[in-house]
């Protein structure tokens, strides 16, 4: 069973490897013990329109992660444009 959320976190990640570290939720940080796994997701959303744009579809890298405390949660990064930062984001916990 998973539970969702999709609210918006603070992440430390590694530079060189470009991986989050830990993140920061509800006031409470959890250290990341490992990348279970990551992938991209460059869809379009269910609503995109019939002639589709480029621009409409997702920019966002998620990842599956253990936290030192051995639970499972799904993060992704909302890249948005190479100019912006993006924004990352709690997606869901695994049982």
């Amino acid at each position: 069973m998973a539970e969702f959320f999709s609210e918006k976190i603070k992440v430390q990640r590694d530079e060189k490897i470009r991986e989050p570290t830990s993140f920061c939720w509800k006031k409470k940080e959890y250290k990341i013990k490992g990348v279970l796994s990551s992938w991209s997701d460059w869809k379009f959303s269910a609503g995109a329109p019939k002639r589709k744009n480029w621009r409409l579809r997702h920019h966002r890298v998620y990842y599956r992660i253990k936290t030192e405390d051995n639970q499972i949660f799904e993060i992704y990064l909302d890249r948005k444009t190479k100019k912006e930062e993006g924004e990352w984001v709690l997606y869901r916990k695994l049982d």
